[in-house]
C-alpha cells in the first residue's frame, strides 16, 4: 500500500512538472504575456453577474433538458410508429448540426417566431433542447443493454407496464448513467458560451465585454478558462467518483 502512494504521488508530480514546464515555455515566448488582477478588481461585480447568469442557466438547462430527454426516450421505446420515426428525426437533426448554428438559425427565426424575442429565454431553450438529445440517446443506450430475459420475465409475472418502468427498469438506467449524464453536463456548461452570440449576458459574454473596455485579452480569457474549469473539474470528479461507486459495484 506504501509503495503504490508514493508511486501515486510521483506520478502526479511528474504530471505538475510536465504543466509547469509548458506554462514557463508559454511565458517565456511570451513576454507580453501579464494577467493584470489589478484591474479585474474593477470589474468584480460585471463579471461575478455574467458568472452568476452562467451556472443559473446551467442548472436551468439541465432541468428542462432532462425533461425534454424524457419525453425524447418515450418516443424511442413507443409502440407507435410515427413517435419512433419523430425521435429519430429530431435527434439526428439536432446532433448533426454545431450547436453555434442551431443558437443563430433558431433564435433568429424560429424562436422570434413564436414570441420569445427575450435572448436569455430563447438562449435556455434552443440549449436545453440541444442537450435532451445527448440524453435522450444516453437512456436510449441504457434501456437497450438490459438483457431481454428480465422483459421475459416481467411479461411472464403480468406485471404492470409502469410498475416495471419505474421499479425494475428506471433503477438500472439511473446506476448506469449517472457518470454519463455528469459528463453531458460538464458538456452543458461550457456550451454556454455559446449563448454569447445572442448577447445572453452570461460569463464569456461579460469577459468579452470586459476585453473591449480593458483591452486586457490575457486577463479577460485566463480568467475565463480558469472560471469553467472551476465548474467543471469538479463535475469531472464527480463522475469518476459514481462511475467507481455507483457502476463499478
Amino acid at each position: 500500500m506504501k509503495e503504490k502512494t508514493l508511486k501515486k504521488i510521483w506520478d502526479l508530480l511528474v504530471v505538475f512538472t510536465i504543466f509547469n514546464m509548458i506554462f514557463l515555455l508559454v511565458i517565456y515566448k511570451n513576454p507580453d504575456f501579464k494577467f493584470n488582477s489589478i484591474i479585474l478588481g474593477q470589474y468584480v461585480g460585471l463579471l461575478g453577474q455574467g458568472y452568476f447568469y452562467t451556472i443559473g442557466i446551467s442548472i436551468i438547462s439541465l432541468i428542462l433538458s432532462l425533461v425534454f430527454s424524457g419525453l425524447l426516450f418515450a418516443m424511442s421505446i413507443s409502440k407507435h410508429k410515427w413517435l419512433n420515426y419523430f425521435y429519430t428525426c429530431f435527434t439526428q437533426i439536432a446532433l448533426g448540426v454545431p450547436l453555434m448554428v442551431h443558437i443563430i438559425v433558431l433564435y433568429f427565426f424560429l424562436t422570434s417566431a413564436i414570441g420569445i424575442r427575450n435572448p436569455l429565454v430563447g438562449g435556455t431553450l434552443i440549449l436545453s433542447l440541444y442537450m435532451s438529445c445527448y440524453f435522450a440517446k444516453t437512456f436510449e443506450g441504457a434501456y437497450k443493454d438490459i438483457s431481454s430475459q428480465q422483459f421475459k420475465m416481467m411479461h411472464i409475472l403480468g406485471l404492470p407496464k409502469h410498475i416495471c418502468m419505474i421499479k425494475i427498469i428506471l433503477p438500472q438506467m439511473i446506476k448506469v448513467t449517472l457518470p454519463t449524464l455528469t459528463s453531458h453536463f460538464a458538456l452543458l456548461v461550457k456550451s454556454t458560451a455559446l449563448l454569447s452570440l445572442i448577447s445572453v449576458p452570461e460569463f464569456t459574454q461579460m469577459i468579452n465585454l470586459f476585453n473591449s473596455k480593458t483591452l486586457e485579452f490575457v486577463t479577460g480569457y485566463v480568467l475565463l478558462a480558469i472560471g469553467y474549469l472551476a465548474i467543471t473539474i469538479p463535475l469531472s470528479i464527480c463522475a469518476n467518483w459514481l462511475n467507481k461507486k455507483v457502476v463499478q459495484r
